[in-house]
């Protein structure tokens, strides 16, 4: 009974997974309209320097 739930579960891991790209933490970072201009990861508009790569904003 336990093991029938493991199917839906990788399942649903894959499709997370699949979004993402090869990071899945990428799926569940919110939504930003400014990014690093060398990485192009979401940075806020307050911030001086990316905590990515250390890029000065």
């Amino acid at each position: 009974m336990f093991l029938m739930w493991i199917i839906p579960l990788a399942l649903i891991g894959l499709v997370v997974y699949g979004l993402a790209g090869s990071n899945p933490a990428r799926v569940f970072q919110p939504a930003s309209s400014h990014t690093c201009p060398q990485c192009h990861q979401a940075v806020q508009h307050d911030w001086k320097n990316c905590p990515h790569c250390g890029q000065t904003l």
